[in-house]
């Protein structure tokens, strides 16, 4: 069990390092913190001129959004860029467990995912004038790595496509365009058809957008967990999806050959 988990920890930091070199620190800040916060001002604007929800409605939708950038962006290259730079055959022909390298991927989306959505909150909130409190500030933390695990969760099954996909990165721009709607991340759920509605109680930061949404209007955070355990769990589905994939799509790009084709 030891040796599992320090191969999940020594993946997720290696990997890292490896496949999103910090040789461009400014498309890092550019593309996952200013991208964000660009996105939260823009319909915070909108918002306003349209006399549409209140401020601290767009805060919670974009700042938890925010993760989704870091987790679906993020984890989605993790086997496409294996495959493309010829080092997936070794990880999945390694004596180690491939699960526990893929999972150790999971952990850099989760930080980033938390910290820019965190970072977008703050930002937001000095915005608008908005002082919550101490319990608030620390449910928005929590919902943050909730939101985070989720969406690293679904990126990670999209990943797995990229056994049998090229173009994987389109899959990835639409799977987050996808939860910006279906999560009601601006939209009051209420206003949107009940079709997606239904779609996004199962895409990631639907729930975690909720549950903060309330515990910043002034409910406790105790009846919020609810939706938060909802979402964690929305997150956990998307996890077991992701191993079932690559189990089910590595044996498919083995039978036919295409391991290594890119």
């Amino acid at each position: 069990m030891n040796g599992w988990i320090r191969t999940a920890l020594l993946s997720g930091m290696l990997g890292y390092r490896a496949l999103f070199a910090w040789n461009t620190p400014g498309l890092f800040v550019v593309s996952l913190v200013l991208a964000p916060i660009l996105q939260l001002i823009f319909f915070l604007v909108l918002g306003s001129s349209l006399g549409y929800g209140n401020p601290s409605f767009f805060v919670v939708g974009n700042a938890m959004q925010a993760s989704a950038a870091a987790g679906i962006s993020g984890l989605v290259a993790v086997i496409a860029d294996e495959r493309r730079f010829g080092t997936l055959s070794y990880i999945l022909g390694s004596p180690g467990s491939p699960i526990a390298v893929f999972i150790g991927r999971l952990i850099p989306g989760v930080v980033l995912g938390t910290f820019v959505s965190v970072l977008t909150g703050l930002v937001g909130l000095v915005f608008i004038g908005s002082v919550p409190s101490t319990g608030q500030l620390l449910f928005f933390v929590t919902a943050a790595v909730v939101s985070s695990l989720s969406c690293s969760a679904l990126g990670l099954g999209l990943s797995a496509l990229g056994l049998i996909h090229r173009d994987i990165y389109q899959v990835a721009t639409a799977a987050y365009l996808a939860v910006l709607v279906f999560s009601g991340s601006n939209v009051a759920r209420e206003d949107i058809p009940s079709a997606v509605r239904w779609i996004g109680e199962l895409v990631p930061t639907t729930h975690a957008i909720d549950a903060t949404r309330t515990v910043l209007a002034g409910a406790s955070a105790r009846g919020a967990m609810a939706s938060l355990l909802i979402e964690l769990s929305v997150g956990i589905a998307w996890g077991a999806i992701a191993l079932l994939g690559m189990r089910v799509l590595a044996y498919r790009a083995r039978v036919t050959a295409s391991l290594e084709l890119y």
